[in-house]
């Protein structure tokens, strides 16, 4: 989307007249019937009479574009210069301005620097890194610049920033990122104007960034050639017995959707380790091979970074990322605006959006409205919170106020803990209190001492796909959140690290042996071998498993707002005690379900280790 645009010597004239900031801000008015932030219009005010000077010397005719809404995302170019090189071959430079006086480096994390703004010194993407994916978007999604092969230059003008080699923006992390852009400082001005100059000897009047601006928005060939030879021959992306079924009713319902323009949506069940997940990442694959727009979206990031680094084999490919979204993305989205997204762990979705939950109406509503197929795989007992509303009843009430056809498909082989569907039904007859347990053909076993259970891990660690984890009845102090040397979980003498924050994902971070996740780390993943730390929130009394709600640790927000309303509103308390319970059941069914080869388990609660020691009996000989 085209915020404002003019010609070159347009441009000029408003710089000149010190009206160019007050031409942008009533273009944005009028396109969005809305004011900016103040900030936002001293940037413009502050930024673009510098370019002045750098694009003096090109043709008059030189298209100049402000504000270029990048398709698929809410993130817009600061400028786009659009013209002819010297073969008259077309071409567009891509500038982002920044009004930055210093950075910082950040060695923790990827991409990221330390810098002021606004009077606030914050963390902000590496400007190299910016204008790249800005151009690798543009370079894999729009059809019109990889048909007509125009040639896309990211540059980078911090016009108040003297910048030099020895600069932590040039620091050796940032190196895959600043190598392939131009990037300026305001003392390299003249080399910023000869580059402009050198690569625009013709001007397009504005030919070239309408045509991009019109162009229908999918993945390019170039960028489906990619996917597909780092997905070929990986193993997970193998389909089995009914994967494959259900696929190709997947893909059957999206070209028949794309057809007649008319909105499907499908609802896909199933329990752990039935393949939700990899059915999601290859409906992906295959509805992006066959010429749709879509994406992969799951309410946690963890899912997200594992498969998007798994399609990538660990490579940082930019352009990759708009086909991962969150939830929360899709409540500022036009209707239909994608073919299809397949919304993997939808029992996590909610109803606001945002930091503070204030943003949107409902995210199943607005991804439904968002896409022509919309897909969700969905199990309702992996609901672990209290603003957990994805269940198949709302759903289907969604999906018939916006008048989508539903189907319904399920899954029903286990294909993880050894393929053994009596180990998932003997979880459940055990967290849910059901008299008959069944016999299991599955390494479960019970350790004495949480010690005992990291050394376990640690030696099943052999392929970095062993985990501890455990539920939640540990605080996390968030000034602790990145130090593994913290020890946040406390069991007798034992202790570790718990929950992390840190810019890898839990499930694939190499040293993440050494601390103890949560179900946000390991929810919709797999692991070889998991070991779980039952918390004292689940216990053994009177001859059956109950929970405790008040152990739960008070800086977890999955049961937010439940023990007030047990105090408070005694007509409903058993109504809310019910919800804790069962939230704090399904936690400990996602745990316990992430093996694939094992799962190890200690109970805090002394009761509950013994009677889990006794039910190890339904473990049939291995």
């Amino acid at each position: 989307m085209i915020v404002f645009s003019c010609l070159k010597n347009e441009f000029m004239t408003y710089v000149r007249e010190e009206t160019i900031s007050n031409k942008v801000y009533d273009a944005y008015k009028e396109i969005f019937n809305k004011r900016t932030k103040l900030s936002q219009i001293k940037a413009w005010a502050n930024s673009l009479p510098h370019m002045a000077g750098i694009i003096s010397d090109l043709p008059e005719n030189t298209g100049i574009t402000i504000e270029y809404g990048i398709p698929l995302t809410s993130k817009s170019i600061d400028m786009v210069i659009s013209g002819y090189d010297l073969n008259h071959k077309p071409i567009i430079i891509i500038v982002e301005l920044k009004q930055w006086s210093y950075t910082k480096l950040i060695k923790s994390v990827d991409g990221v620097v330390r810098t002021q703004i606004n009077n606030k010194e914050k963390n902000v993407l590496h400007p190299a890194y910016q204008v790249l994916s800005y151009a690798e978007l543009l370079k894999g999604y729009n059809l019109t610049i990889a048909k007509d092969n125009i040639s896309v230059i990211p540059t980078v003008y911090l016009h108040n920033y003297d910048l030099n080699i020895n600069d932590p923006l040039y620091n050796n992390k940032y190196k895959p990122y600043y190598q392939k852009i131009y990037m300026y400082g305001r003392n390299e001005a003249l080399e910023f104007k000869e580059l402009i100059t050198s690569l625009i000897k013709y001007g397009d009047n504005l030919n070239i960034i309408n045509k991009i601006d019109r162009s229908p928005i999918k993945p390019t060939k170039k960028l489906l050639n990619e996917i597909i030879n780092m997905t070929k021959g990986q193993k997970v992306f193998n389909l089995l017995d009914e994967q494959k079924v259900i696929m190709e009713e997947i893909t059957k319902l999206a070209h028949q959707s794309f057809i007649e323009n008319k909105k499907q949506t499908i609802i896909i069940k199933g329990g752990p380790g039935t393949g939700k997940s990899i059915l999601a990442i290859n409906a992906l694959g295959e509805l992006l091979k066959i010429g749709l727009m879509g994406a992969y979206v799951s309410k946690n990031m963890a899912p997200r970074k594992v498969y998007k680094n798994m399609i990538t084999n660990g490579s940082n490919e930019i352009s990759i990322n708009e086909l991962f979204k969150s939830s929360s993305y899709f409540f500022h989205v036009n209707q239909n605006k994608y073919d299809f997204l397949l919304v993997d762990e939808a029992h996590r979705l909610q109803e606001k959006s945002g930091l503070h939950n204030n943003l949107g109406e409902n995210q199943i509503k607005e991804i439904i409205n968002a896409s022509k197929l919309s897909v969700f795989f969905i199990d309702e007992k992996q609901a672990i919170t209290v603003k957990d509303i994805g269940t198949i009843k709302n759903i289907e009430y969604y999906a018939k106020i916006l008048k989508s056809r539903i189907s319904t498909y399920e899954l029903t082989s286990q294909f993880r803990c050894n393929g053994s569907d009596n180990y998932l039904g003997f979880i459940e007859a055990l967290l849910y209190n059901k008299k008959e347990k069944p016999k299991f053909n599955f390494d479960f076993q019970v350790i004495d001492s949480p010690q005992e259970l990291k050394d376990i891990i640690t030696t099943k660690n052999t392929n970095n796909n062993a985990r501890l984890i455990a539920g939640f009845c540990w605080p996390r102090k968030s000034f602790t959140a990145d130090n593994q040397d913290y020890h946040d979980i406390k069991i007798g003498d034992f202790s570790m690290s718990w929950n992390l924050k840190h810019g890898e994902p839990f499930a694939t971070r190499e040293n993440a042996i050494n601390e103890i996740g949560c179900i946000y780390n390991v929810q919709g993943l797999e692991f070889d071998y998991i070991g779980v730390i039952i918390g004292p929130d689940l216990k053994y009394q009177n001859g059956k498993i109950i929970t405790d709600y008040k152990a739960r640790a008070n800086t977890e927000k999955s049961l937010y707002g439940l023990q007030t309303k047990i105090k408070e509103d005694k007509q409903n308390k058993e109504y809310y005690e019910n919800i804790a319970d069962t939230l704090i059941r399904n936690t400990y069914r996602v745990l316990l379900t992430r093996g694939i080869k094992g799962c190890y388990v200690y109970a805090c609660d002394p009761k509950l280790q013994q009677y889990l020691k006794r039910m190890e009996t339904h473990k049939l000989h291995l």
